[in-house]
């Protein structure tokens, strides 16, 4: 009888999950629950204990406690109390609990294959370490990247066409972690992945508990000091069930508006809406939400190769990330009842498909995954499209403005004749309207065609690429003009329809916007206050925002009839303002333009 074992050794906790004699693979279920804390405590005599233990022994000596072994594996050792450990031999006391788990769930049955995740970001030192620190627990070990286990698993129950891309992102206890994966044939390649290492549920549930802090503390504050703080073994055991309480709150938030918490003597119970939590974690899960945008850029993933998005990880459960998922993208993602467990599941399902590792249990070449990270970019550049920003109804007004200015012209560096310009505010558009641009600026502008969306372009997208700067715009535009004193670039539909445009502009300052983008956004302020102060219908100034994968300062304009979104890049010494313009009707059209302009342009 065949014991095939994989784990997903995460930051904060561990899955395991194993199939015998070649069964469907089954989460391997410890002390009660489908993870493990992969925490570690070194006791005095030597012992080492793993997951709830662990958490249980920390109560009594923090200092030899070590909830998050995973971060600490690029170091040599640990000291935890007086003990100093390898970091490998820490790690290992974990993947030995969760080996001798499945040994149990098996009947004591040996491990044939051995299957272990990492982050799709390791390298060869990482991974090293890893299989170091799991030698002899099976007699074939194999890594696995995380994404790639989570998209066969995804593509088993969901498909993934032959040249499709899934986005995955994860949402572990201690990290966030987005990446894009290509099946080609039976290859599953990872195109991109970025990750955040400083934030995950546990940092979700510490900013809950000081939430609670604020509403209960009043009533004593030096109490509430020692419930968090206090180093005595009553304070200890406390906060262990309060923080448990506040874990087991932030779950029920997943799934309800309201959750009351209970607290200790002195301390009211609190009560906590989804609502509060939202705004407590709005900014961190809009900047994880980014990350997908930003490996479906560099993965170099257009919009219709885009087969879906798939969240992982205990924190992918909360409502909010969904959302701004499927503002960002237009894609509303997938997930499971337990996120937790799909890269364990996953694993082992991707092993088993190859016949060399397996018996036999696939068809041969249906295993493609490996320990390193592939990059093998797609044809298509264009990035993914999604609602953008959402804009008002059209109120009065006959010109648009280009806010923004630099302090000095830049040089001649292409045959087109470019004069020094003067002013501080460019006037882009407007019948009859003067245009006195402002040196430094760089402007792209669109314009609405009609009030039906356009179906996706099957061919390779566009491109432009004069004065310093170049960009990929749809099939479905072309160009239409330009004004070379302005560095200025036109598109427009194909159609025709003269409602709609990108016009693009550039610019130069004397100084260095990315050692010094305070000053440029402060300049940009000013020019925005200016111009309102003269009437200019400006609002909802915004001095660091993401749009289309890219950070950029944002506002809005009213025209008659029409509205117009800006995005102002600062890249070196140049500026970039990105401005979309639509009517009634249309708006998705323009943003799908806009979009894919703002997220290729390049300075060269």
């Amino acid at each position: 009888m065949s014991l095939h074992v994989s784990i997903d050794f995460g930051t904060s906790s561990t899955c395991t999950v194993v199939s015998v004699g070649g069964a469907e693979p089954q989460v391997v279920v410890i002390d009660g629950q489908p993870l493990v804390p992969s925490a570690v405590f070194a006791a005095a005599d030597g012992t080492l204990f793993v997951g709830h233990e662990a958490e249980r022994q920390a109560a009594v000596d923090p200092a030899r406690f070590e909830p998050h072994p995973k971060r600490r594996i690029d170091e040599g050792e640990l000291l935890l109390g007086s003990s100093v450990l390898k970091v490998a031999d820490v790690i290992r006391a974990v993947l030995q609990r969760a080996v001798g788990e499945a040994r149990r769930f098996a009947g004591g049955a040996a491990v044939d294959l051995l299957v272990l995740t990492h982050p799709a970001d390791w390298g060869s030192m990482r991974t090293a370490a890893l299989r170091q620190a799991a030698a002899g627990l099976g007699k074939e070990l194999v890594m696995v990247p995380e994404p790639v286990a989570a998209a066969v698993f995804h593509s088993a129950g969901h498909g993934l066409p032959d040249g499709g891309a899934l986005a995955v992102l994860d949402l572990g206890g201690g990290t966030v972690d987005a990446s894009v994966v290509r099946k080609q044939g039976s290859s599953f390649q990872v195109l991109a992945t970025h990750g955040e290492p400083n934030f995950g549920g546990a940092d979700i549930d510490q900013a809950l508990l000081d939430h609670i802090g604020r509403l209960v503390s009043g009533a004593d504050p030096e109490a509430w000091g020692k419930l968090v703080d206090g180093r005595e073994m009553p304070d200890r055991r406390r906060r262990r069930v309060v923080r448990q309480d506040v874990r087991g709150a932030k779950e029920t938030l997943s799934r309800h508006a309201y959750t009351d918490v209970p607290m200790p003597p002195p301390f009211s119970d609190a009560h906590v809406t989804r609502v509060d939590l939202e705004a407590l974690i709005a900014a961190p899960l809009a900047k994880s939400a980014d990350l997908v945008l930003t490996t479906l850029r560099e993965g170099k993933v257009a919009r219709q190769q885009l087969a879906g998005v798939f969240l992982v990880g205990g924190s992918s459960r909360i409502p909010m990330v969904a959302r701004l998922i499927h503002e960002r993208t237009g894609v509303v993602p997938t997930t499971l009842d337990q996120p937790e467990t799909v890269v364990a599941r996953g694993a082992l399902r991707a092993v088993r498909l190859d016949p060399d590792r397996s018996g036999g249990l696939a068809p041969a070449g249906a295993w493609a995954g490996t320990s390193t990270v592939r990059s093998r970019p797609l044809p298509v550049i264009p990035p993914p499209t999604g609602p953008g920003v959402t804009a008002g109804d059209s109120l009065s007004g006959a010109r648009t403005v280009v806010i923004g200015g630099s302090d000095q012209t830049m040089p001649v560096a292409h045959q087109r004749s470019r004069r020094k310009k003067n002013g501080k505010l460019p006037w882009l558009i407007g019948a009859g309207a003067a245009a006195v641009v402002a040196a430094g600026v760089v402007l792209t502008l669109v314009l609405t065609n009609s009030g039906q969306p356009q179906a996706e372009p099957e061919v390779p997208p566009r491109a432009i690429a004069q004065y310093d700067y170049g960009f990929s715009y749809p099939s479905d535009w072309k160009q239409i003009g330009g004004d070379a004193k302005k560095w200025q670039t036109m598109i427009g539909p194909q159609n025709g329809e003269q409602d709609s445009l990108i016009a693009v502009e550039e610019g130069k300052l004397n100084f260095d916007t990315d050692t010094d983008r305070n000053r440029a956004v402060q300049q940009l302020l000013s020019d925005y206050q200016q111009n309102v102060a003269n009437g200019a219908q400006f609002s909802l100034f915004n001095a660091s925002t993401s749009f289309a994968g890219r950070d950029v300062v944002y506002y809005r304009q009213q025209m008659q009839a029409a509205t117009v979104e800006w995005y102002v890049l600062h890249q070196g010494q140049f500026r970039v303002s990105v401005g979309c313009k639509y009517g009634a009707v249309g708006k998705d059209d323009v943003l799908r333009a806009c979009q894919q302009v703002v997220g290729s342009l390049k300075v060269r």
